[in-house]
């Protein structure tokens, strides 16, 4: 075990640090911020610094850490130096917050640990590595329940699953809520077999507090804060909460002939349906200060309700591959059993819900919910067919080459679709703006309040200033937003990734039907 001791975080408007952890060496190093280059863009400028070496990288948002409403996003972004591939993600929950509290705008953890279940501790005044070989085989819900009991109840985790220490392209992080309700979720955007590659099963911080960050203008950003408040809970996406049903159910909603008032009006009714408490503490929102709650929130149409919007995607994907071949009940049971499955294992269950529906037909076998149970434990089991499914719909494309019939259906990025679109908004000044919204560390759900509308953009630019104390205009912040899509684009180039595609969220998918279907 190594202990770094560190001095200085909690000083008032003092500058923030980046910590630089080396795994092999279990060592860390700090580097003063100015705070000019910040959230996604960081996080990449960091990454290209060293990705020489296996690297992983936590950044959170320039307003993540202060009371801005919806300001709760950190983005991840993470390499193996003996791959090409890179994975960007942007992830909520109790971690980020109570990161950038610390005064830290980044971690960067780089090179490989010689345990494999290696944690991260981050409290006040120290990190330490630790080995705990007690975590391997056990599931996300074990883990977070395992280390809660020995730090408590309010520390926040990032970790990985069962899956990732197979290396699954679809194998994904855990990310905690605070205490409640749902506990934690598995990004799909994430991949945990990058953290894997160094060795770490989880990090941890160990902090009660949130809203510390660092802060010009407290009082300003408050006031501010609730204005910005007023314009997300304003329109009736969100506050309706209709992100928290998951992109694929709204996309259909977006897309129907009834209007968006009469929509919210049979989600509320259905929002009657109880939730069993159990003396338990209940999660609506995935972070403080997130004003459109997305947990908990909607209901499943048998009395019961979606915990996240990723039950409801699980739901949706599942009966788009299977419904003509399974009963309702079959369908619900298979919903029920793979979103369990996913959450345990920490596994993309969307990307894997699409890669046996291809198996199946390339195999021209009819599925029946016995046989895609079984596919799951092949999985699970590593096995050879459970290897080929963990690939996703990429490699069950790659084996079954010669089954003309699933080739094309390999999943792609949503930005590849973009022409596809007759949009009401410029394709480069939408993605500047989603960019924007991952610098700051907004959610991307509030897209449809705050997204090429003049006055919420300029509410965004008296935040900054609120925050950093520098003033700036919309212009110059969609400028940055522009050299951190430039910047992207010359690395992917440089690698040779994916044809140069802009990691763009999949929500953009949501986004591309909206401005399209909508007046703005």
């Amino acid at each position: 075990m190594a202990v770094q001791e560190h001095t200085g975080w909690e000083r008032k408007n003092s500058m923030n640090k980046i910590a630089i952890l080396d795994a092999a060496t279990q060592s860390v190093q700090y580097q003063d911020d100015d705070g000019t280059e910040y959230g996604r863009g960081l996080a990449v400028k960091l990454l290209k610094q060293y990705m020489a070496d296996n690297v992983f990288v936590i950044t959170p948002g320039l307003l993540t850490g202060t009371p801005v409403p919806c300001a709760t996003r950190a983005t991840i972004v993470g390499k193996s130096k003996e791959e090409r591939e890179i994975c960007v993600s942007n992830i909520s929950g109790d971690f980020p917050q109570k990161l950038a509290s610390m005064h830290l705008s980044g971690i960067v953890i780089k090179g490989s640990c010689k345990d494999k279940n290696t944690i991260i501790h981050i409290e006040e005044q120290k990190i330490s590595f630790l080995d705990f070989p007690e975590l391997q085989g056990k599931s996300c819900k074990e883990m977070v329940s395992y280390i809660r009991e020995k730090w408590g109840r309010e520390c926040a985790i990032i970790g990985r699953g069962p899956a990732s220490d197979h290396y699954y392209p679809i194998s994904s992080l855990f990310v905690t809520y605070p205490y409640g309700k749902p506990e934690y979720s598995c990004p799909r955007s994430s991949t945990g077999a990058g953290l894997a590659k160094i060795g770490i099963r989880a990090i941890v911080l160990e902090r009660n507090q949130y809203f510390r960050g660092a802060c010009e203008n407290r009082e300003g950003l408050q006031s501010s804060g609730k204005r910005l408040a007023k314009y997300i809970l304003d329109d009736p996406i969100c506050g309706g909460a209709l992100p928290g049903l998951g992109s694929i159910t709204l996309l259909h909603l977006l897309k129907n002939e009834k209007n968006l008032e009469e929509l919210l009006q049979e989600k509320r009714k259905e929002e009657k349906a109880e939730i069993e408490k159990s003396g338990e503490r209940i999660n609506y929102c995935c972070a403080p200060m997130c004003v459109i709650g997305c947990l908990n929130r909607h209901s499943k149409g048998n009395g019961n309700i979606y915990s996240s919007p990723e039950e409801s995607e699980i739901k949706a994907a599942i009966e788009q591959c299977f419904a003509q071949d399974m009963e309702k009940e079959q369908l619900e049971s298979c919903t029920t059993y793979l979103s369990q499955k996913g959450m345990e294992s920490g596994l993309n269950m969307i990307e894997l819900v699409v890669a046996m529906r291809l198996y199946f037909d390339a195999e021209k076998e009819k599925p029946s919910l016995e046989q895609i149970l079984q596919l799951v434990r092949e999985v699970e089991a590593a096995t050879v067919l459970g290897r080929v499914l963990a690939g996703g719909t990429r490699r069950v494309c790659e084996v079954f080459s010669d089954e003309t019939q699933i080739q094309g259906r390999v999943t792609k990025k949503a930005v590849t679709k973009e022409r596809d679109y007759q949009l009401k908004i410029d394709l480069e000044l939408l993605y500047q703006e989603i960019f924007l919204f991952e610098n700051l560390g907004i959610c991307i759900f509030s897209s449809f309040a705050l997204l090429n509308k003049e006055e919420p953009l300029r509410l965004l630019a008296e935040l900054y200033k609120d925050k950093t104390g520098r003033e700036i205009t919309v212009e110059e912040m969609l400028q940055y937003s522009a050299q951190c899509l430039k910047q992207e684009e010359e690395l992917w180039k440089e690698l040779n990734i994916g044809n140069n595609i802009k990691a763009i969220p999949e929500f953009v998918k949501v986004l591309y039907n909206y401005f399209e279907n909508t007046k703005n």
